[in-house]
């Protein structure tokens, strides 16, 4: 098996440590006292759960709109349907986790 270059282990550290360094900094400003009340926390979690079941309900629209067609484009569509679910859950934790998890 060939061994990567180091060129290519270098570029990976660069790109992993910059995904990495963000995130971490983000969390490193926020002073000791900062806290988030409640309500902050289940306006969150709301907005979440709204993506997640806005995500679940597009799915079974889409198995239910698919019914009356013909098995192969049937089962293209319904295929196709489950990326969109999962784009929707993508959406909403993004949402959840940058305006609500990573702000002072």
């Amino acid at each position: 098996m060939p061994v990567a270059s180091p060129g290519l282990a270098r570029l990976l550290s660069i790109v992993t440590l910059s995904m990495v360094s963000p995130a971490a900094l983000a969390m490193a400003q926020c002073p000791q006292e900062s806290t988030k009340s409640t309500e902050f926390w289940l306006l969150g979690w709301s907005i979440f759960a709204l993506f997640v079941g806005g995500g679940i309900v597009l799915l079974l629209l889409i198995f239910r709109a698919t019914r009356n067609a013909r098995p192969q484009p049937r089962w293209l569509l319904r295929i196709a349907g489950v990326p969109a679910m999962l784009a929707m859950w993508m959406l909403g934790f993004g949402i959840f986790l940058g305006q609500f998890v990573l702000v002072c």
